[in-house]
């Protein structure tokens, strides 16, 4: 019986290679070269000792790039071929098994550098799947031209299906259960990496604080159901008009916080909570009943590496309750950025 890699809630996994939604899971996978996770490195050193190859990767495969989390037999953090000679660049596209017997005598793969270097001479992938999106593929390479036997592909889908299932632990230990939404640990980690990305790519990076009005009132007039059903739509209506690359997350209880990157100026970087306000002030309908929910936010800018992200979190903790004491449902921007680039105002901005 053939193993189904596809998340059972999901009826096909979602784009090829070049669609920005899967580009945006790869992303938020954090997958980088080398990552150093045992589990992983486990899958890659079973299937070279299993399939009797020199080269098994876990592959996580953007446009023309190939990074290899977990490998044996490569020796590099990640490799730049075009995805139209990617071995694994066809599973994602294709989201199924790939099998190439003769590499060298394929009109296609006959031209990809390790082909023509003499390092590939066969392969077999199968896609490695995430939250109903094919992430890259779990592969080997043999120098020679070969068939793989049924059993040592049968190994390679076991295995791929357990390093999918060790991205969906790690994920949980680092998602909220009701929102799933990153949580305070994932958040903290996005924030250190966007402000070390500053000392490489100059520009602002922005951290939010935003935190629900009157939330005690609503679960004490509706109950915790209705409470739990207002953050999940919040975590919904944030999430939908944020980019792909920004975070959100749920820190706990009512707060949730957000990491946005690659801003251009401050004045850019307001844009952020307005629209956030805008989403959350539209109508809220309960049972045929309007209710009123309302959210206060705090943005902190940061240009430098060397910011503190104890401290900027603070700055947008503070820009929050500034919010909130006049009148809630706004947000403030909070003047804790060296800069001269323009912003808003000079004075608390029109949040409100």
């Amino acid at each position: 019986m053939p193993i189904t890699l596809i998340d059972p809630s999901v009826n096909e996994p979602i784009g090829g290679v070049l669609d920005p939604r899967r580009l945006a899971a790869v992303a938020r996978a954090e997958l980088h070269g080398h990552l150093g996770d045992q589990d992983l490195n486990a899958v890659v050193a079973t299937l070279r000792i299993g399939c009797r190859v020199p080269i098994a990767v876990i592959n996580i495969v953007s446009h023309n790039l190939q990074t290899y989390p977990a490998e044996v037999g490569v020796g590099a953090p990640c490799t730049q071929v075009p995805d139209a000679l990617s071995f694994c660049a066809q599973v994602v596209d294709t989201k199924i098994a790939v099998t190439v017997p003769d590499a060298r005598a394929h009109p296609v793969y006959a031209h990809n550098p390790m082909v023509l270097g003499g390092v590939i001479g066969a392969y077999a992938g199968v896609p490695l799947v995430d939250r109903g999106f094919v992430l890259g593929s779990v592969s080997i390479f043999d120098g020679r031209a070969r068939e793989f036997t049924s059993e040592e592909l049968l190994l390679l889908e076991l295995q791929a299906r357990l390093a999918s299932s060790v991205l969906a632990l790690r994920r949980a230990s680092r998602t909220d259960v009701l929102t799933g939404l990153p949580n305070r640990g994932l958040f903290l980690d996005r924030l250190d990496h966007a402000l070390t990305r500053l000392a490489r790519h100059p520009g602002l990076a922005a951290v939010m604080y935003l935190d629900v009005d009157g939330f005690k009132g609503l679960n004490d007039s509706f109950g915790h159901d209705v409470g739990d059903w207002v953050l999940v739509e919040l975590a919904a209506r944030i999430s939908a008009v944020m980019r792909p690359q920004d975070t959100l997350a749920r820190l706990g209880g009512d707060e949730f916080g957000a990491v946005c990157e690659d801003i251009a100026s401050a004045r850019d970087a307001v844009r952020i909570p307005e629209r956030i306000i805008a989403a959350v002030n539209e109508d809220w309908m309960l049972d045929e009943q309007r209710i009123s929910v309302g959210l206060s936010l705090g943005i902190a800018l940061a240009d430098s590496s060397e910011t503190d992200p104890a401290g900027l979190l603070r700055d947008a903790d503070t820009a929050m309750y500034r919010a909130k004491r006049l009148a809630g449902s706004g947000w403030q921007l909070a003047h804790s950025l060296d800069t001269t680039r323009p912003v808003a105002s000079e004075q608390d901005p029109p949040g409100h």
